[in-house]
């Protein structure tokens, strides 16, 4: 073969690979399927993170303290289903900065929303310089929302706003007399939910020491646990497992199935605006069985649910007869009247429980047709320069379209000249579980 042909048999060779592979890098580029494009990932990354301080707010009441800081969310629709956030107590040594306690937590925000952010250090005699405020965001917890009822700024009103101040001076006897009383007839352990775990947080609310978060959401959960312990130990029953078991429920009832009032109390500023019958459920009904279970002779089972049931009705007829009423049965607007007058009966409106130092009562109303299991109402209470001198919380539940009367007390000491903070009244919900949406 001479080397002419030789050299053209090479260079075809390497013509037909490379032609072939160009070929075949063309075929396989234009077989490629592209990737979809993702909207909601797009629309993400143009979002404005969350907006806060990095140093926090702290005031001291008795025996904890509670801290706060003030987040916003500057989208207009897309809020987080949840994120994280911690708060330090930090201590100078030197020129070093050190976090000696931290608590962390999650929440949730609603679009273009301010909201105050509040957690609770049980230990007062903690030494620190400042709090350190920080959040961490998960981006796939962003969520769009479209229900414009939602979005609106005045989904919740505050009105009748009425604050009170006391002596804070506690008679002995008064401390071991309690309004309200329950019978724990069964076990309860982590992960219960219904009427006895209501009645079970409201009562180690009572004291902070045990129960400092002092939420009452009818779910035994990790806070409730921990509480149960503190109650143990307190109690000194061992071991201390966290749940109610036998010899928990004995003390417990030793405590509170005993105080049983006499009579229903005067309780200014709690008024009924709806008649309510056989069948209804809701707030309403939680809020009378309560003032009816005060009187042992009128509702002895003082079962608290929020069902308008049998006991309920049966109650209803005893207190219509007691009053000299028509024993209908119902919450009808005779018998709304006079309950009415029995709780607001006092001659001196300014007065206050002994040893509380002071009482704000207010109305929240549910603007939208959305009935909420949880609604969380904060107050804050500044002096007259304006600086926040108390805080406290809760969760109630609220129907569409409808008021309740809520309150918040205070038992550490507080000036006389204090007044609510701008702004310092504030409910909150969240829209993005379906579990507190109450269809």
């Amino acid at each position: 073969m001479s080397k002419r042909l030789f050299k053209q048999i090479v260079i075809s060779f390497f013509t037909s690979v490379f032609l072939f592979v160009f070929l075949f890098s063309v075929f396989k580029l234009l077989s490629i399927e592209k990737q979809p494009f993702d909207q909601r990932k797009a629309d993400i990354s143009k979002l404005k993170p969350l907006e806060y301080e990095p140093s926090a707010f702290w005031v001291k009441q008795g025996e904890r303290i509670f801290v706060y800081s003030r987040v916003l969310n500057p989208n207009e629709q897309w809020g987080l289903k949840n994120f994280e956030y911690s708060f330090s107590l930090v201590s100078q040594e030197g020129e070093n900065q050190v976090a000696t306690h931290v608590i962390d937590g999650e929440d949730y925000i609603l679009p273009n929303q301010t909201k105050y952010i509040i957690s609770v250090f049980p230990d007062n005699k903690v030494s620190f310089d400042l709090v350190a405020f920080n959040t961490k965001v998960n981006q796939n917890f962003w969520e769009k929302l479209d229900n414009e009822e939602f979005l609106k700024a005045d989904l919740f009103s505050i009105t009748n706003i009425d604050l009170k101040m006391g002596s804070g001076e506690i008679v002995a006897a008064a401390q071991t007399q309690s309004s309200v009383f329950y019978e724990f007839k069964k076990d309860l352990k982590r992960g219960d939910t219904g009427e006895d775990v209501f009645n079970l947080q409201s009562v180690l609310s009572k004291d902070s020491t045990i129960y400092p978060e002092g939420v009452i959401n009818s779910t035994f959960d990790l806070a409730t646990y921990k509480a149960v312990i503190r109650f143990q130990n307190m109690a000194g029953i061992s071991p201390q497992t966290g749940i109610v078991d036998y010899k928990t429920r004995e003390v417990l009832n030793k405590m509170f199935a005993s105080s049983k009032s006499q009579s229903i109390q005067q309780s200014s500023g709690v008024t009924f605006n709806d008649n309510l019958k056989f069948g209804d459920k809701g707030s309403e009904v939680r809020e009378l069985q309560r003032i009816l279970a005060m009187d042992p002779s009128v509702y002895p089972e003082a079962r608290i649910n929020g069902n308008f049931d049998y006991l309920l009705k049966r109650a209803l007829e005893r207190f219509q007869e007691k009053h000299s009423l028509s024993k209908t049965g119902e919450f009808d607007t005779p018998t709304r009247t006079k309950l009415n007058s029995v709780l607001n009966a006092s001659e001196n409106t300014n007065q206050i429980l002994q040893g509380l130092t002071a009482e704000l009562a207010f109305t929240v109303f549910n603007n939208s047709n959305t009935s909420f299991g949880e609604v969380e109402l904060v107050g804050f209470l500044c002096n007259s320069q304006n600086s926040v001198v108390a805080i406290s919380k809760s969760i109630v539940n609220l129907e569409a379209q409808k008021n309740r009367r809520a309150s918040f007390s205070w038992e550490h000491a507080i000036d006389k000249n204090v007044n609510v903070c701008p702004g310092g009244l504030q409910a909150y919900t969240n829209v993005f579980d379906n579990n507190n949406i109450i269809k």
